[in-house]
């Protein structure tokens, strides 16, 4: 009897402790209660994509492992740190400071799959004959930061090891966890066997003046690669930046980032988000390939030579400046539901020597919502500057901004009727030549647009805010002129060349609803310049 009344206690007791526990648990805020939260678990995040230990660029280094480096031999002062043969083992997490030069060995970081570590570069040089010269194999997340004024080097050799490959080591940086470079210094990376930077997880770069050489790929990333205020430069045998996981992901906020490379400049499965930065792109193949969706919301990208500018299943663009000298198509969309739309910023696609390239080409649906869009390809062949799906039911919307697209008549298409914004398809009777200016002024002779095309064409399709249905404007050429009447939300002038075919030019009776507001030419109807290819 008296052993039931104990337990009946107990459980009371236990039921009130439990009570208080949940009470504090979801009022904790509100009595200043503070949790405690890894701040790079990946269940954090105070911002986005970067977490405030990433963004760190310094740190106090009062109580940290020194590590001074010296041909083969290196002098350890702290905990946590030991040489074995041509390695200098990290075995516990905290900071560590690295100096001097290695002449054939790894740093190896193998701590508990829980730890921090913090590596500073203050003038180090690792080289490495036959495996990764900072190979991490185990840590829960590494952080290696660049020091301001510091000149450091990670370079592997051409053939590596038996054990290496086993290993799936791929690059002068390889990390099986979660890496991340920060910090003002420089670091060059060069790796003659394979990828420069190959890291299994992410890959967070958010400082530091980064050059990578490499064999194969210049950074390599299975999950996903986020960049910010870092000068990046990277010369690679394949492809530049490659992110190959299913759900892999590739998103830049700021920097300066120049890229060459024999493959795609930057190829990833999952989505590419470039939200700002500088971007200088010369590729073999594509400038941007994505399998599902490339979001380009700001920055200045330049790409002075590739092969197709953008590749995507969806491409979106709300902001930022392209410039994009295409040897084929400017932007590509493919796949099960292929889209491209623009609704902000500067498009510029110029391409002086194709005989069968698309500026825009959509095996879907192509919407302009706004910005600005110009378009460059010759008058011959079978060059068309907006082609949609339409033999699959794809339309080409255009409700807002300035487009003024030209290239061949063969293969051009009228804009759909379901447009809010008005446009004008001008098949010309014979090309004009390059550099000629496309002006449009209305009845009483105001100038409303005014534009130098970059290559001759014979073909174009103009649309402003302040083309309305039923006015009539003047249309100069080059040398030729037209008076044209938008009698429909898309009016042609001329015929259609080639597939899939037109009836006669003339304004036609669609309906049309106008909201937009005018928008400034561009000044001068300059030519854009073609950047330097470096």
């Amino acid at each position: 009897m008296s052993t039931s009344k104990h337990i009946d206690k107990i459980c009371i007791a236990v039921g009130i402790v439990m009570l208080v526990i949940t009470v504090l648990f979801i009022n904790g805020k509100s009595l200043g209660i503070q949790s405690v939260v890894d701040e790079d678990s990946e269940a954090f995040e105070d911002s986005a994509y970067f977490t405030k230990n990433d963004r760190l660029k310094d740190w106090d280094t009062s109580d940290a492992t020194t590590i001074t480096l010296n041909d083969s031999k290196a002098k350890i002062k702290g905990n946590g740190a030991y040489q074995k043969g041509n390695q200098v083992v990290i075995a516990g997490g905290g900071k560590y400071v690295l100096t001097g030069n290695w002449d054939d060995g790894s740093i190896v970081v193998e701590a508990n799959e829980s730890s921090k570590v913090y590596l500073m570069l203050n003038g180090v040089t690792v080289n490495c004959s036959d495996n990764a010269a900072l190979m991490i194999k185990e840590a829960d997340k590494v952080f290696l930061t660049v020091k301001d004024g510091s000149a450091n080097a990670f370079v592997s050799g051409s053939d590596f090891s038996e054990e290496a490959m086993e290993d799936g080591v791929g690059g002068a940086i390889f990390a099986k966890d979660d890496l991340t470079i920060n910090g003002n210094g420089v670091l060059t990376v060069i790796s003659d066997y394979k990828h420069g930077i190959d890291a299994n997880d992410d890959l967070v770069i958010t400082g530091g003046r980064l050059s990578v050489t490499a064999e194969k790929d210049g950074i390599h990333v299975n999950d996903s690669l986020r960049i910010m205020d870092t000068e990046l430069s990277i010369d690679a045998g394949d492809e530049g930046i490659a992110v190959t996981g299913d759900e892999g992901y590739l998103y830049a906020e700021s920097g300066n980032i120049s890229i060459k490379c024999n493959d795609d400049a930057i190829h990833v499965v999952s989505e590419v988000t470039i939200a700002g930065g500088d971007y200088q792109i010369s590729a073999a193949d594509d400038g941007i390939h994505c399998d599902q969706h490339i979001l380009i919301e700001g920055g200045f990208i330049k790409m002075p030579e590739c092969y197709e500018g953008m590749e995507a299943g969806i491409i979106d663009v709300t902001g930022g400046n392209l410039l994009i000298y295409p040897a084929d198509d400017g932007m590509n969309a493919f796949g099960d539901d292929p889209c491209i739309t623009i609704s902000g910023g500067s498009t510029v696609i110029i391409n002086e020597d194709a005989r069968d390239a698309d500026g825009l080409d959509s095996n879907g649906n192509i919407f302009i919502n706004g910005g600005e869009v110009y378009v460059s390809l010759p008058g011959g062949g079978s060059n068309n500057a907006m082609d949609f799906g339409s033999e699959n039911g794809g339309i080409c919307e255009i409700n807002g901004g300035t487009v003024l697209a030209c290239g061949g008549s063969m293969m051009m298409e009228e804009m759909s009727d379901t447009s809010a914004q008005c446009s004008v398809l001008y098949n010309l009777t014979e090309s004009v030549s390059d550099g000629s200016v496309v002006t449009l002024t209305d009845a009483d002779g105001k100038q409303l647009f005014t534009y130098e095309v970059p290559v001759g064409f014979n073909s174009l399709v103009l649309s402003l805010p302040e083309m309305k249905q039923g006015e009539t404007y003047n249309l100069q050429m080059g040398s030729q002129t037209e008076e044209i009447t938008l009698g429909s939300v898309t009016t042609l002038y001329g015929s259609l060349g080639g597939f899939p075919g037109g009836g006669p030019g003339g304004p036609g009776d669609s309906s049309f609803d106008q909201d937009g507001g005018p928008k400034e030419p561009p000044a001068d109807g300059e030519k854009p310049e073609k950047p330097d290819d470096n």
